[in-house]
Parts: C-alpha cells; sequence; structure tokens
C-alpha cells in the first residue's frame, strides 16, 4: 500500500484556499491513500470563526467537494464536525478526521484529547469524542488519531485491542527547539506500549505567531524514518 504524507501550509480562515490546495495534490499524487493535517480544511487554530455558524457549514461543504475529487482512492483529512444536541439544543463541535473513500465519508474520528496549555485552547471551543476509530483500508485495519490523542496512551491502548495494523496521527503541533525530538519520544512510548507502526502527519507555516514544524514521520519496528522535511511543504510517498 502506497502512503502519502502530505506535510502541506494550511491557512486560517481560507477554506476555499485549503480544500483546492488538498484537491490539488489528490490529483496530482499517486498514491492508495493521502493523509493531510489536523483541521488542514479550515486551519489551525480557528478560535472564534469558529462562533459563525455559516463558517461551520462551508467547512463541511468543503469536505463534500474533497471526497467528490477523491475518486479510486483514499483520503484523510481534518475537519470541524457539527452536531446538534437536540431540537433547540446548543451546537456541539469537534475537531475530526474524516476517512474518505472513492467518494464517500467512509469513517469520521472525533479528538478525545483536547489540550489546553500553552498556545492550545480547544477546550473552550470542542467537545471531546468518547472512543478510538479504526477503519478497514486495502486488508488493513487503520487507527485514526488527531494530535493530543498520541501524546497519551489511551486511544492507542484501545487500537491495539481492535487489533489496529497501522496508527496515522494528524498533527498541527507547533514547533519549540526541543519539539521534534519530543515528538520522537512519544512515538517510541506508544511503540513501546502497543508495538503498532505509527505515521504522523504535521503540517508547516505560521499563524498568529504560532509556527509549525512539519517533521512528519513513521515509527516502524521500534525505528524513527523521517519522511519530511521540517518547515517545508513536502509530499512524500512511502510504501508498507
Amino acid at each position: 500500500m502506497k502512503i502519502a504524507l502530505c506535510q502541506i501550509n494550511t491557512i486560517v480562515g481560507d477554506i476555499h484556499g485549503n480544500a483546492k490546495k488538498i484537491i490539488s495534490v489528490l490529483g496530482k499524487t499517486e498514491a492508495e491513500l493521502l493523509v493531510f493535517p489536523e483541521l488542514c480544511i479550515v486551519g489551525y487554530p480557528p478560535q472564534d470563526l469558529l462562533l459563525h455558524a455559516a463558517f461551520i457549514e462551508r467547512n463541511r461543504r468543503a469536505v463534500d467537494e474533497v471526497a467528490s475529487a477523491c475518486k479510486g482512492k483514499a483520503c484523510i483529512v481534518g475537519f470541524v464536525e457539527h452536531e446538534s444536541r437536540g431540537p433547540g439544543g446548543m451546537p456541539a463541535l469537534y475537531n475530526a478526521a474524516a476517512f474518505i473513500e472513492d467518494g464517500r465519508i467512509k469513517a469520521v474520528h472525533r479528538k478525545t484529547e483536547l489540550p489546553n496549555y500553552a498556545v492550545f485552547d480547544e477546550k473552550r471551543w470542542f467537545m471531546p469524542g468518547t472512543a478510538a476509530t479504526v477503519v478497514g483500508f486495502s486488508g488493513r485495519k487503520i487507527g485514526l488519531q488527531i494530535c493530543e490523542d498520541t501524546w497519551l496512551p489511551t486511544i492507542t491502548a484501545q487500537h491495539k485491542k481492535a487489533g489496529a495494523d497501522i496508527i496515522i496521527s494528524i498533527s498541527a503541533s507547533p514547533y519549540s527547539s526541543s519539539k521534534i525530538e519530543t515528538v520522537r519520544k512519544i512515538l517510541h512510548k506508544r511503540w513501546d506500549e502497543a508495538g503498532i507502526p505509527i505515521m504522523y502527519v504535521n503540517q508547516i507555516g505560521g499563524q498568529d505567531g504560532i509556527v509549525f514544524h512539519g517533521a512528519s514521520m513513521l515509527l516502524k519496528d521500534g525505528n524513527i524514518r523521517e519522511i519530511c522535511p521540517p518547515f517545508e511543504e513536502s509530499i512524500a510517498i512511502i510504501e508498507l
């Protein structure tokens, strides 16, 4: 199975531009599965844009546009999922990942671990998911994770119990002087606990003083392979 790690630079609020970039990559990249970063449809962090219902709706329509362009292959994209809590109830928003296959959304994972420290303020904007998500593709079981899900052991343990063959973690992880090494250590911890290969796809670029470093990587057989360079857009194909 050929998987493309799509380490791209998305812009907060530019739903049309972000979707256009994703669709362009889908059209020119030969891989069975293409993986894009966390909240790549809306950009990270969307913050008070999430207060606007029209913004949430445009985000959802953009996912449908990406799905329509994803023919004969599959992709994983980060977006904002909306759910009403009942008639007249307050809406619930989730930091989510859509697994799209051959034009349709096959599965959605809701981020379970919401960071609320340093530059992160996700508990203010999102509801947490409550379960791990495993989706079948090309004869394998893929466990879906979003950033902080990988930093803590709970979801990885659930993926192991569910028989996942590989974990794919999409991320919008900001840079610090020790961050890339910290990510390596976290992935090794999850490997030591579960023994499942982990693919980590991080975005690049900057937004409101936050810099994203990329450095997407794969942990397999206990060894880290650095697939994409830091601070550069990169579309890298690996074969599992």
